[in-house]
């Protein structure tokens, strides 16, 4: 069995794969846009607000702010 590639044979690379289909994105700006209209059309904002969770979940609220008012203190010191 020879090795040796024929003089008059043409090596090509494989065919690039095809390039994605727009579909997807196009799907997924669908479901953005649905969920934007259900958020505005919905009233959960309106009746979940960072006041109510903070009244339902006191302790979890202290923590996060102790952490965040450390977090800009390390930001301060960096810069």
């Amino acid at each position: 069995m020879s090795n040796i590639i024929p003089s008059d044979t043409q090596l090509t690379a494989p065919a690039p794969a095809p390039a994605p289909t727009t579909t997807t994105e196009n799907e997924l700006d669908d479901l953005v846009s649905q969920l934007r209209q259900t958020i505005n059309k919905g009233d959960w904002l309106v009746q979940n607000t960072s006041k109510k969770w903070e009244e339902e979940n006191p302790e979890l609220a202290k923590q996060w702010r102790e952490a965040l008012k450390a977090n800009q203190t390390d930001d301060t010191i960096e810069q």
